[in-house]
């Protein structure tokens, strides 16, 4: 059986930053269009979004996953 309480791997880690950031990309773009603003830099305020939140993202889930759980 594995433990609940082990650490999720570095790998693991990585993919759910990535995710959490494309997420926050996607919703830049949404709002982008809605608001109907100069819509040539969409596609590179969002990558700048998704390189930016991505390594940030990691390093706050894997400071949050090194706390004991309180009990």
């Amino acid at each position: 059986m594995t433990d609940n309480l082990a650490a999720p791997s570095p790998a693991r880690q990585w993919l759910k930053a990535f995710y959490s950031a494309l997420a926050a990309a996607i919703g830049y773009i949404i709002a982008e269009l809605i608001t109907q603003h100069d819509t040539s830099f969409i596609l590179i305020g969002a990558l700048a979004i998704l390189a930016v939140l991505t390594p940030i993202i990691y390093a706050i889930n894997r400071r949050s996953g090194r706390t004991a759980p309180r009990r």
